[in-house]
């Protein structure tokens, strides 16, 4: 009798237990929503960001909890190193050109089961950023956003100088003869604009060019760098013509003002310009005089695409919640979140759907043509490591500063570079 009592005391107790931990009939005890986080660097963009963050954790109340953290882009990529070499890291992060060195040290994740699970659509982005962050076969990354290089007109500079437009489909040769009647009325009026400005970092400039004059500037699978073949020498030959026939403001006015600064001044006629400037634009007192008109590049020997950067959302290989870390990436990707960040400015979506909303954004330049030219976009020639290009870059500086001639240039720097990419592989 006494061991029957002892029996019922103890099943007593156990059942007790289990309702005052919420886990009756049998089932684990709940501890609340899966807990998930995500890394980035931008502090202008954290606050929309969190917005939706708010939003999504508001959709999975209950569910699946989402918090941010922001690191200064200073010290970003050390402690997302630190935080992997450690299984520390957020679930999930942002992630840039840098992707290859990431997914080569397998600390991310491969988004194609869920990508399958799903029968997720990949098209409603710009292809250029899917491929962007597509290694090896294998898509690492839900495109966020994207920048674009197009062209601006100061169209006072034009009518006080009586100098036709540019129009839609225009060439480097049509280029070279607007730019050549500019520079002709302008020193003829004894005026100080310079007919073409542009600011002479890779993507902004020769980059696009590259690919516009059938050169290569990186391969396809990264292991060699063109720059030195015929076509690459022509590229850089013709930016240098255009300073030295002063179609284009020189190299010393260049490498100490932005073309960006000039341009809204009232100092240039022409600008070669990327997406993350449009703000700039649609701001200047220029933009609010309804003087800027936008235009797709002209084309060169083969083309006029623009390359096209950008990030993307990226989920760490040792997150122990996969599944949560997905859910989160395509809210934050998807059109409605890339519509609120498109609304205030802070990113020009990969998402097609959200760029009206980009569109719209702007009151003072018409930033449709922004829009068009990522449609036939491609993705920024990376292999994930910088070094090779640090040559090549320092390379076309000496030939654009005229320190050496362009074909001396170009060989000893892609020389050096190549050694590095040869190392690499």
């Amino acid at each position: 009798m006494k061991k029957l009592l002892s029996i019922l005391l103890s099943s007593f107790m156990v059942l007790a237990m289990s309702a005052c931990s919420g886990g009756g009939g049998g089932q684990t005890p709940t501890s609340g929503p899966v807990q998930i986080s995500l890394t980035l660097w931008d502090e202008v963009q954290a606050p929309v960001i969190q917005q939706n963050v708010d939003k999504f954790n508001e959709l999975h109340k209950g569910e699946i909890e989402a918090t941010i953290e922001q690191v200064p882009w200073s010290n970003y990529w050390q402690k997302l190193d630190a935080s992997l070499e450690s299984g520390e890291s957020a679930d999930v992060m942002w992630m840039n050109t840098y992707l290859p060195k990431y997914v080569e040290g397998g600390v991310l994740k491969p988004l194609d089961e869920f990508i399958k699970a799903d029968n997720y659509d990949l098209t409603q982005y710009v292809d250029a950023r899917v491929q962007a962050f597509n290694y090896d076969g294998a898509q690492y990354c839900l495109p966020k956003g994207l920048d674009a290089v197009y062209v601006a007109l100061n169209t006072e500079i034009f009518t006080k100088y009586n100098v036709e437009l540019p129009q839609d489909g225009w060439t480097w040769d049509d280029m070279r003869t607007i730019a050549g009647q500019l520079r002709d009325a302008i020193a003829a009026a004894g005026g100080s604009e310079y007919p073409i400005v542009m600011e002479l970092d890779a993507q902004p400039s020769f980059v696009n060019f590259f690919e516009q004059n059938g050169a290569v500037y990186l391969s396809d699978d990264g292991k060699t760098t063109g720059v030195a073949e015929p076509a690459g020498i022509d590229t850089i030959q013709q930016m240098v013509d255009l300073m030295d026939q002063k179609m284009m403001a020189p190299y010393t006015v260049l490498s100490e003002t932005k073309g960006t600064d000039l341009f809204v001044s009232g100092q240039g006629a022409i600008v070669f310009i990327g997406s993350w400037k449009a703000s700039v634009l649609d701001t200047s007192s220029l933009g609010q005089n309804g003087a800027i008109q936008l235009i797709p590049m002209p084309s060169m020997a083969v083309n006029n695409k623009s390359v096209l950067g950008g990030l993307g959302y990226a989920i760490a290989a040792q997150t122990k919640h996969p599944q949560e870390a997905w859910e989160l990436i395509k809210y934050l990707t998807g059109a409605e979140a890339m519509s609120v960040e498109a609304q205030n400015g802070i990113d020009f979506p990969a998402n097609f759907e959200a760029q009206k909303e980009y569109v719209k954004s702007f009151k003072n330049i018409d930033a449709q043509v922004i829009a068009d030219v990522t449609k036939t976009g491609f993705p920024y020639p990376t292999n994930g490591n910088f070094e090779w290009n640090t040559f090549v870059n320092d390379a076309i500086a000496m030939a654009l500063s005229g320190q050496q001639p362009v074909e001396q240039a170009l060989k000893d720097g892609a020389e050096k570079a190549q050694a590095v990419l040869d190392q690499l592989n």
